[in-house]
């Protein structure tokens, strides 16, 4: 068990320093119930005024005005004084005309546009430097909530930098001072991105909590250079794991953020994330971690390896145009450390399963006509896989579309070099042209008929081993089917295609439930004709099986990948029904579609495989219900009409009004169909997540997923948090399954983490999580699968 806490300890420091980051922002329609603009409402916009004219004139009202002979003038009764956006109020005002000092007593009110300060004692000032003091203040930033008392203010530097001396600040709206920063000295100069303080000592409420003998505060949503607070976790696979991050601001355009991270199981580890913008257009993040040896390998054979990642990702734009653009996404570790990431849960790259991508991509990208080539390859981190994934090495791609009236001309194309790191794995270089041409035959309102003819063309150079992998091989039950006799080195294939697609569009005026409604009935059909050619030939380098839906029985591929064009001669039907209301909101959709074949499908996946004998589809359905804006339900299902089983189906309810959100859904695969995923049984999951508000300021989020075939709990979570103007708090608990592909690759463990957050707004958050609190992040996955047209 893995216990969270928030690290309290550390902000004893002398000196510590944060770099604030950017809030996360959450989506409007999650957006809590607390009402923020409340927590605002006392703070007056800012107003630079700070490149004003020292000479502008001054008015001045009162309602009495004296002179004396030494040229003083002395305001008596509601003496109010601007220049500029510079303004202030008192009883008793005296201008000294030559040097243009001031001083002002009782009920004083000042204000510049950029700071407020009101107190009942004095102010002094001059009219020409704008340097200004006050005595026993209360003061207000403009812009920002912060705000506080001080026994003075010193305003200086044409009113750019404050200085409070004993004083307090806070960013909690009046008379909810839930924590405040009391210190004998407090500096702000608003240009910067941090005040600062001597002697301070954090309140909350009436409790002294932390004394800082010098503290940075935050005082705008910007970067600066220092310490951002640490973390701590307790227990689990790593024991205490302490972290300390230190934000560099190198320059506008670089930073780098190092943290050193101890954990005592394992031993300490080096972190380092540099972020560059070299040149307009170019982006790009370089992140690493290091860890010389672990200590949790110590009694194995990786007990003197260093454990490390590397990360690169870049983006590139290198016209001002756009037309020229290039991409970087490249991830790795230790070729024999298949379980980094479930150990140390790294905040980049992206492992589907067990497979890190790195991709050079890039490319020139036109309106009618695009060139690009990628070189990608995959790290696999899973122990018992036979053979390595292709390589490409490279692929180049062109890819062309233009209108001519009725007609659309396109081209796709490529030339593709696969590689593998196994000897005993056939290789090729692939070149595919799939010119087409499609002619609206009818194209009216309501009815709509395309003739789409065109031919697919790939010729493979197959380099062909002496002996073939027992993955490739038949010499395994398991086997594809490849032997070194059926494979050619080179082939050429050469497919015509022929596809007739045409709907109709029926609507009719309805009313149910004494409301208005359109429903439309939109019958879909399509015949499909492509010739068959034995491809067993051919090996198998990007090419699976196509997940059946109803938008995949419209399309002409049955594969997904060039490697198998399967022959087709057959008619797909189907219909859409839609009602929308009298606002033209898409209420309700259904779909139904089937696909008939007139000759079964010959082509193979790969040569083992038993050949297909289905003169019929699935029998594809999708349903998608918003009830009232509030309540949504999606459904589909696959069903096998010529065995009348149920092959696929998933059904989800969604309740979602107001920052109320209550998701349940449930999903079924029969293993029959899906040999693919590796399924010993059927897979029946049911699941669901929510988030609701207890009341304004109180929020609960939960999900819990399980997998009723194996009796088993996929995940679990619970979280509540407290939400107030200037300070929250979050407890979150979660339970999910974890695996150990270093050391127990065959197991799986529980895993159960607790974390606490602890957040006062505008100083500082500090403990362990995400501060972002819902649906759609790390802590509480959401997924919304509605396919209404609004």
């Amino acid at each position: 068990m893995r216990i969270r806490i928030i690290g309290f300890p550390l902000l004893l420091i002398s000196g510590l320093t944060q770099a604030q980051t950017a809030a996360v922002t959450t989506a409007e329609e999650f957006a809590p119930p607390l009402n923020f603009s409340r927590c605002f409402s006392h703070v007056p916009l800012r107003v630079d005024a700070t490149q004003g004219d020292p000479n502008t004139p001054i008015t001045v009202t009162a309602e009495v005005l004296d002179a004396t002979r030494d040229g003083k003038i002395l305001y008596r009764g509601d003496v109010q004084v601007e220049q500029d956006q510079r303004r202030f109020s008192a009883d008793y005002v005296e201008l000294e005309q030559l040097s243009r000092d001031v001083l002002a007593e009782g009920n004083i009110h000042f204000t510049d546009g950029t700071i407020s300060v009101d107190s009942d004692q004095r102010l002094t000032g001059n009219l020409t430097t704008k340097d200004t003091e006050l005595d026993e203040a209360r003061y207000q930033f403009h812009g920002e909530p912060g705000r506080g008392l001080a026994k003075r203010v010193q305003l200086s530097d044409n009113t750019n930098q404050v200085e409070l001396k004993g004083a307090s600040y806070t960013t909690c709206p009046p008379g909810e001072e839930i924590w405040q920063l009391r210190a004998s000295s407090v500096q702000v100069e608003q240009d910067q991105v941090f005040g600062e303080a001597w002697n301070a000592v954090l309140w909350l409420g009436d409790v002294p909590v932390f004394y800082f003998p010098y503290i940075k505060f935050p005082v705008k949503d910007e970067r600066q250079s220092g310490l951002l607070y640490p973390t701590i976790e307790l227990g689990g696979s790593n024991g205490n794991d302490f972290s300390l991050p230190y934000y560099w601001n190198i320059a506008p355009n670089y930073d780098a953020t190092l943290t050193p991270r101890y954990m005592s199981k394992r031993g300490t580890m080096g972190q380092l994330e540099f972020r560059y913008l070299p040149v307009e257009g170019q982006s790009g993040t370089l992140y690493g971690e290091y860890l010389s040896s672990d200590d949790q390998l110590a009694e194995t054979e990786w007990r003197d390896e260093a454990r490390w990642l590397f990360n690169w990702r870049h983006n590139a734009r290198f016209d001002t145009e756009g037309h020229w653009r290039g991409n970087i996404d490249y991830t790795k570790v230790a070729g024999w450390d298949l379980g980094y990431f479930d150990d140390f849960s790294p905040p980049v790259g992206l492992l589907v399963d067990n497979q890190l991508m790195q991709s050079f991509g890039g490319g020139y990208y036109d309106r009618h006509w695009q060139l690009t080539t990628e070189v990608r390859d995959y790290q696999i981190l899973r122990p018992d896989l036979d053979t390595q994934p292709f390589q490409l090495a490279p692929s180049l791609m062109l890819t062309s579309y233009r209108g001519f009236g009725d007609f659309d001309l396109a081209l796709d194309s490529e030339l593709t070099r696969f590689n593998n790191d196994n000897q005993n794995v056939y290789q090729a270089t692939r070149f595919h042209a799939e010119p087409k041409l499609v002619y609206s035959v009818v194209n009216q309102p309501g009815a709509k008929l395309t003739a789409d003819v065109g031919a697919y063309y790939t010729h493979y150079e197959q380099d062909i081993p002496d002996t073939l992998s027992s993955y490739y091989g038949n010499q395994t039950e398991n086997g594809l089917g490849f032997t070194t006799d059926s494979l050619d080195s080179s082939v050429d294939r050469l497919l015509p295609r022929l596809r007739l697609n045409g709907t109709l569009v029926f609507d009719r005026e309805a009313q149910w439930f004494e409301q208005d409604f359109t429903q439309t009935l939109e019958p879909q059909l399509q015949y499909l004709y492509v010739p068959f050619k034995d491809q067993d030939n051919i090996g198998l380098y990007d090419t699976t099986d196509m997940r059946q839906d109803y938008y995949s029985l419209f399309s002409d591929r049955r594969f997904a990948g060039l490697d198998r064009i399967s022959d087709a001669n057959q008619l797909t039907a189907g219909f859409t029904s839609r009602i929308y209301d009298a606002d033209s909101i898409e209420r309700l959709r259904l779909a139904l579609a089937q696909t008939y074949n007139f000759t079964s499908p010959r082509v193979r996946l790969f040569p083992g495989a038993e050949p297909s004998d289905f003169k019929r589809s699935f029998l594809t359905f999708e349903g998608d219900l918003n009830i009232d804006g509030s309540w949504f339900l999606h459904t589909e299902a696959q069903q096998d009409t010529r065995n009348q089983r149920l092959a696929a189906g998933n059904i989800t309810l969604e309740y979602n009004n107001e920052g109320k959100l209550v998701q349940l859904g449930f999903r079924h695969l029969n293993q029959t169909y899906f040999p693919d995923a590796s399924l010993k049984d059927d897979l029946n999951q049911l699941g669901g997540t929510f988030s609701w508000p207890l009341d304004p300021q109180w929020r609960l989020i939960g999900g819990h997923y399980r997998d009723i075939e194996l009796n088993t709990n996929i995940g679990s979570l619970i979280g509540l948090r407290y939400d107030s103007c200037c300070w929250a708090v979050s407890l979150v608990w979660e339970q999910s399954q974890k695996e150990d592909s270093l050391l127990n690759p065959t197991e799986t463990q529980q895993e159960t983490l607790i974390g606490l957050r602890f957040e006062l707004k505008g100083f500082s958050s500090f403990g362990t999580g995400t501060g972002d609190f819902s649906p759609g992040t790390s802590l509480l996955p959401y997924y919304r699968p509605f396919n209404l047209n609004n």
